[in-house]
């Protein structure tokens, strides 16, 4: 990643407070539903302040000061490539509301319904308004952000600026949830892996015969997957076009026949073909994985499991299931077959995006306790919960910990981490004994996926980074933006030493999960 040098902003700084803050004009207000007023635990949203540039009008509140001097710089930058794409001005600046992460943004009072119902994976836009959240990497900050003013360009190029425009072309042009979710998908980041293998998996399912049948369950992925297609096949110069015809036209179909030659059956059709031959050469080029070694794990509902350890003996493994929000803590006895609950919490709620980070798990090296982070009322807590005994110890974490995004043991009684605090993801060590913390890192890179190993002899932290380099020092947010690739970096808790052992340096592909497997390999 090179490094980037962004132009002075002239920022103008206000302070105001009150929950019912009105954050447009002042013949608008923004209202909440009767009945739907969340509650707040973090009363650092009760005290807005802004920073204003040329473009944008940035919103933040006490500790996400940090995570606003990025997004404004971020969104700055990548504010013209959007416009270049979608071929629109705005005639007004875009607010954007930063918040510190996801359970900040699900207590805010400020917008509408529409912010209420937010979904899991989108950026939520409602007028000019975009609301954006860190979730302790800034490349997904990034894409929220772009993801955010491709939305509020897209209204105003297809709907119009103003209330007659709106509703006349609300009235005309019904545009289906694929086409404009998928487009702005799109323009936040064009393609990932994470959206590759979403696609693979329902493409080789079988279940879909058609592009239609895909989009009617899976509007966004769809829609995602077709705006790819168009860049990669046609240029992304032709996305404008088509957008700009069907407005015109007031059908969809009229602007691939006129932009593209085909209609939009021809079209997802060939788009279809594309991901099948794609992935049926890719299946003999790569090795699947062993059928015999496969565990079988009950799951009638089919939830998300996530957060899968290995306890350090081997014999059995945890995981965490999620419905919606009411989650539990499972094990499995690999020798016996024995599958036990051992923990539950949450709520189930359709309306607002699931929060698949919490609850983190780690197993203790006695191989007897399991320790379960979770949120209590925004504030972290720790669970350590006696296998044998059934016997459970609660400890909270410092509220400092805007939130914690991954954890493994060091020995029976420190916990290393990887955690937010003021906005910067870095690496922290619990000890449970006095329940004191020792930051090991303290930058704006973003510090993620730690896992204890010993290399070599060393004990040490494996972590994913998108740091420059490897020297570590005290390190403020200036002109240089956290949004490189993540290589694999060794903290070796032995030395304690200022330089990192840099394992990876990949510039055009990430690195993240690091595990290690022995004394001298680990996987990631």
């Amino acid at each position: 990643m090179t490094k980037t040098a962004f132009y002075t902003f002239t920022i103008r700084f206000f302070i105001f407070a009150g929950c019912g803050l009105t954050l447009l004009p002042a013949q608008t207000t923004s209202q909440t539903s009767f009945g739907k007023n969340r509650v707040q635990y973090n009363r650092q949203i009760d005290e807005w302040m802004l920073y204003e540039t040329a473009n944008f009008v940035t919103y933040w509140y006490g500790d996400a000061r940090n995570i606003a001097q990025s997004a404004l710089q971020t969104a700055e930058y990548d504010f013209s490539t959007i416009q270049q794409m979608l071929e629109h001005q705005m005639t007004e600046k875009v607010e954007m509301l930063v918040f510190s992460d996801l359970t900040d943004l699900k207590q805010s009072n400020i917008g509408e319904d529409e912010v209420f119902q937010l979904r899991a994976g989108e950026t939520k836009v409602v007028g000019n308004k975009v609301f954006v959240y860190f979730d302790g990497d800034h490349n997904h900050l990034r894409a929220q952000i772009r993801e955010g003013v491709a939305g509020v360009l897209l209204n105003s190029m297809l709907f119009g600026a103003n209330l007659q425009e709106i509703v006349q072309n609300a009235v005309l042009l019904n545009l289906p949830g694929w086409y404009t979710n998928g487009l702005t998908a799109y323009c936040g980041e064009e393609w990932s892996t994470e959206l590759d293998n979403q696609l693979r998996d329902l493409i080789q399912s079988g279940k879909y015969k058609n592009f239609d049948k895909i989009a009617k369950e899976h509007p966004r992925v769809a829609g995602h997957a077709f705006w790819n297609y168009i860049g990669l096949h046609y240029g992304r110069s032709t996305i404008s076009n088509l957008l700009y015809l069907t407005r015109i036209n007031r059908s969809i179909d009229a602007g691939f026949l006129y932009v593209l030659g085909n209609g939009y059956r021809r079209t997802t059709d060939a788009m279809l073909d594309y991901y099948r031959k794609r992935y049926r050469d890719e299946v003999k080029i790569t090795k699947t994985p062993d059928p015999g070694a496969e565990i079988t794990i009950k799951n009638k509902k089919k939830l998300p499991l996530n957060q899968l350890k290995i306890s350090p003996d081997g014999r059995k493994i945890a995981w965490v299931s999620n419905d919606i929000g009411k989650w539990r803590v499972w094990t499995l006895d690999l020798e016996t077959g024995k599958r036990k609950l051992l923990f539950r919490g949450g709520v189930r709620n359709a309306l607002q995006a699931t929060d698949y980070n919490y609850p983190q798990i780690a197993w203790n090296p006695d191989n007897q306790r399991l320790a379960v982070l979770y949120e209590r009322r925004d504030v972290p807590r720790i669970a350590v919960l006696h296998l044998a005994t059934g016997k459970k110890e609660y400890s909270d974490l410092s509220p400092e910990f805007q939130r914690v995004f991954s954890m493994e043991y060091v020995n029976p009684v420190d916990i290393a981490m990887s955690a937010a605090v003021r906005g910067y993801s870095d690496l922290f060590i619990y000890h449970t004994v006095n329940r004191q913390t020792e930051r090991l890192t303290q930058d704006f890179w973003d510090d993620l996926d730690a896992s204890v190993t010993t290399l070599d002899g060393q004990k040490g932290i494996l972590f994913a980074s998108n740091r420059l380099t490897d020297t570590l020092s005290l390190e403020r947010l200036d002109t240089v933006l956290p949004i490189g690739r993540f290589d694999i970096f060794f903290f070796n808790l032995d030395q304690r030493s200022n330089e990192l052992v840099r394992i990876t340096q990949t510039p055009f592909f990430d690195e993240r999960n690091p595990i290690g497997a022995d004394s001298t390999h680990f996987l990631f």
